[in-house]
């Protein structure tokens, strides 16, 4: 379980601190409550903010909003890997910080769906997207490990099924 505290400022509504777990395993992000801002790090937790000042693990910044966008839509549509269950669920606490009523389908071009967001995106839903960006984020570097450990035991003399 990978524990994650989005802290963010500077749009609509008051600052504040989401906090969310990702189940790798299950591929499923529970988005558990929103919280008064804090600065300072939950124990445990991984720290995604657009606070450049303090101390964090990932800087969410306004060219990730599109990709964040993205990855709530997968996580959204997704299912999880009992095959049955959401990949992306929000709790009571959090109910607020769900972007989906702040997000608008634009059409489709080129290069894939396009996104109108809502003037009074708040801060929570803000962070409701970086948190699902990290999470999507994650399954990728997780897969890539994956397959580099499969071709290390490939070139080592292992065998591999396809």
């Amino acid at each position: 379980m990978i524990q994650i505290q989005a802290t963010f400022t500077g749009y609509g509504g008051r600052p504040c601190s989401l906090f969310s777990v990702y189940d790798p395993d299950a591929r499923v992000l529970v988005v558990g409550a929103e919280a008064d801002y804090r600065a300072e790090r939950r124990e445990g937790c991984i720290v995604l903010t657009n606070v450049p000042d303090i101390a964090r693990d990932g800087l969410f910044t306004d060219s990730d909003l599109m990709p964040g966008i993205a990855a709530f839509y997968s996580l959204k549509a997704g299912v999880a890997a009992d095959g049955k269950s959401a990949r992306l669920v929000f709790a009571d606490r959090a109910a607020r910080a769900n972007p989906e009523q702040a997000i608008e389908r634009d059409g489709i071009d080129t290069s894939g769906p396009k996104y109108r967001v809502a003037e009074g995106i708040s801060c929570g839903q803000i962070a409701a997207l970086a948190t699902c960006l990290h999470a999507t984020r994650y399954d990728t570097v997780e897969r890539t490990v994956k397959l580099a450990e499969s071709f290390r035991h490939l070139l080592g003399g292992g065998i591999m099924t396809i």
